[in-house]
């Protein structure tokens, strides 16, 4: 995992890539050198070393020396994808699985995509055509911006070193599970698969196998690793899977006594003797509320769901980085996939077609929130955060699941996340029931950020700092941007402050759920 910088056919294009870089610094731990695989050309890496951390040096070339590759992410399946690239007769220099990505694409080209399972955002690019592909993995766990300029391209990981780097220019998105040439923005085949027309019952037994696998396959080779955790259903059981195969594995909590979290990830510590890091957080403090600043910057967002969860995010990110880990695992991508947001339980509960809808807008969206969170954060502070639950073996198993599976009748509510629920007693000694029957809280506020129902911490705040006269202000200065409260104003104001907004679509684009109910079942 890294930071990458990429330009090509662009003025001056090596100084420009060396200003990228300097602005994805805190992505990695050393800057490999600028190359220039051509003239007005210029790749670089902020690397972030975990995988054969003396060779993975960037670009990587293919075996023939005739394609270049800027890399950020993982590829989990690199040893099988190597093995039979060697038994194509493919010669390697290196153990990376950034060399066997380039190796991939120039073997099989696009269709490398369909074999890799991954998170990834790269660019590679071909001198002797001028040719680049650059893609995005299916659900946009890494990021990935380009500015175009007629014939040139300006690609970064991250939006505000574009922005430094170039005075003109909106900064655009690579859509996730896109691919992106010269001629060509489109979709591309991955080992996702698409969302199925039949579905199957759960069975428990093949889903702990499809678990345990995700999460071993997610665990780095030779180096330690940490769990982002919260005491909620998805930390603990990505915390449970990742002891079997290292036991002495740390958990990181953030938040005290008082937050909601607290007992819950308390209980599993206490019945199976993990190794838990409590990380002080006191939402009412100045500290935190000043922390806002860095957070909303470092996410690029305004968005209140993002930010809210990145303060919280942020410190357990340091906590990790202070004490010397790489890789951390997190639980993202289970609420998403196997139904516990609210919204998604109310909606299986009106109908399963309905439902599974919402659930597809929900998993495009990840990218504009928790994924760019998760990101953003742990890169902050040169984390690299994995995602097992976003495995395409137990992405697509979920997505088959029967309604039944997903979202049940529960005292007369509808809960969600039942298959993984069903886990819990398969390993009633180990994964207390406590967890396994508790409700789902936003991360944010199972730290303490919502102090009362409808309050959060830092309402009072908003408020003070912003009148409703200056608020009516603020909506004509950022008139576009939709802006529906004191505290998405707040926010937005601190990010225009370190980068042009205005050069930045998506911010525009408000990410909200838009799909309804059949129009039979609105006027049931």
């Amino acid at each position: 995992m890294c930071g990458i910088a990429v330009a090509i056919d662009w003025p001056e294009a090596n100084g420009v890539v060396a200003r990228l870089m300097a602005g994805i610094a805190q992505r990695g731990d050393v800057n490999d050198p600028v190359q220039s695989p051509a003239p007005n050309t210029a790749m670089g890496t902020r690397r972030l070393r975990i995988v054969d951390r003396d060779h993975a040096v960037q670009p990587q070339l293919s075996f023939d020396g005739q394609l270049w590759l800027s890399f950020n992410g993982e590829i989990y399946n690199y040893e099988a994808l190597r093995a039979e690239l060697v038994a194509m007769g493919v010669p390697f220099k290196t153990q990376s699985d950034t060399e066997v990505l380039v190796n991939a694409l120039r073997v099989w080209g696009s269709k490398a995509l369909t074999r890799i399972s991954g998170m990834y955002a790269f660019v590679a690019y071909e001198p002797a055509t001028g040719q680049f592909l650059a893609a995005r993995d299916p659900f946009g766990i890494k990021p990935l911006y380009v500015i175009q300029n007629g014939n040139g391209f300006l690609f970064c990981s991250e939006i505000r070193p574009l922005l430094g780097a170039v005075e003109e220019g909106d900064v655009l998105t690579l859509p996730p599970g896109h691919l992106l040439t010269r001629n060509v923005c489109s979709t591309f085949e991955s080992l996702l698969m698409a969302p199925p027309q039949s579905f199957v019952a759960s069975d428990r037994t093949a889903l702990d196998r499809l678990m345990a696998d995700a999460v071993a396959s997610h665990l780095p080779t030779d180096l330690p690793f940490a769990v982002m955790f919260s005491g909620g259903i998805d930390s603990t059981l990505v915390a449970h899977y990742a002891r079997q195969v290292q036991n002495d594995a740390p958990g990181y909590f953030v938040g005290g006594p008082d937050s909601t979290d607290y007992p819950f990830a308390m209980a599993y510590a206490e019945t199976t003797g993990f190794n838990l890091k409590l990380i002080p957080f006191d939402p009412l403090s100045d500290d935190v509320f000043n922390a806002l600043g860095e957070a909303v910057v470092a996410c690029e967002s305004f968005e209140p769901s993002l930010v809210r969860g990145a303060v919280c995010s942020m410190k357990l990110s340091e906590a990790i980085h202070n004490d010397g880990f790489k890789v951390a695992l997190c639980g993202e991508g289970a609420d998403e996939l196997f139904c516990g947001y609210t919204p998604l339980e109310k909606a299986f509960g009106i109908d399963a077609g309905y439902g599974r809808a919402m659930r597809e807008e929900i998993l495009g969206l990840m990218n504009r929130i928790s994924l760019q969170r998760v990101d953003r954060c742990s890169m902050h502070h040169a984390i690299e955060t994995r995602v097992p639950f976003l495995a395409p073996s137990l992405a697509n198993y979920a997505r088959r699941l029967d309604a039944n599976d997903l979202v049940r009748s529960v005292s007369g509510g509808m809960v969600g996340k039942a298959a993984l629920r069903d886990l819990f007693d398969l390993y009633p000694r180990d994964l207390p029931r406590i967890i396994r029957d508790r409700s789902k809280i936003l991360f944010s506020e199972g730290a303490g950020l919502k102090t009362k129902s409808e309050e959060f911490a830092w309402d009072e705040r908003f408020e003070d700092a912003i009148s409703d006269l200056d608020f009516i202000d603020g909506l004509k200065q950022f008139a576009g941007f939709n802006i529906h409260s004191k505290e998405e104003l707040y926010y937005l104001r601190l990010l225009d402050q370190k980068m042009d907004v205005f050069r930045i679509p998506q911010l525009r684009f408000r990410p909200a759920i838009t799909v309804h109910p059949p129009a039979a079942l609105q006027t049931a």
